[in-house]
């Protein structure tokens, strides 16, 4: 090999190690899952403790897998502020851009409740939107907010609950 070409690997070798973790690393499992379940009431923010902290051992991709709710108040109504969730967890660093301030950097969720005779819904099953990427690290607890489109609302009743699946996918 020549010595442009020995170079070369050297840089690409040390970019993927860049973010990497010297310490213990699980390579056969290249995807994690992470839920939220938390009882939100009438209340916009939460603070949940893993059972066990997660360890993200390689820079990796972070997707919504599910969002169900019980007791949401539904998208039927005077006002359009219930059309949709806004999901704000503050130990991912979403980067999302908008032309309006209360959806920058939050996770939209669409709120599928027509008003109907169940309060358990499905808002976003099973498609992988994805969400931000994770830097190596450990994560103990999630904590953030849900609440209305256009205000510090709560977006739940009395008895309200939603429970967040996230996909966590390692990179190559």
């Amino acid at each position: 090999m020549d010595y442009g070409n020995q170079m070369k690997q050297a840089r690409d070798n040390a970019l993927v190690g860049l973010y990497q973790n010297p310490g213990y690393q699980f390579e056969r499992r290249e995807k994690k899952t992470m839920t939220i379940d938390t009882v939100i009431g009438e209340t916009t923010s939460f603070n949940e403790y893993l059972l066990e902290p997660l360890i993200i051992d390689r820079l990796s991709d972070v997707y919504l897998d599910s969002f169900l709710t019980y007791g949401a108040l539904p998208n039927a109504g005077s006002t359009n502020t219930q059309i949709a969730f806004l999901l704000k967890i503050d130990q991912l660093d979403v980067q999302s851009n908008s032309t309006n301030n209360k959806f920058y950097n939050k996770i939209i969720i669409p709120n599928e409740d027509d008003g109907g005779t169940t309060t358990v819904k499905v808002h976003k099953g099973k498609k992988q939107n994805y969400i931000c990427s994770l830097n190596p690290g450990t994560l103990s607890n999630l904590s953030g907010t849900v609440t209305k489109l256009d205000t510090d609302a709560t977006m739940f009743g009395e008895n309200g609950r939603f429970i967040a699946e996230f996909m966590i996918v390692a990179r190559d």
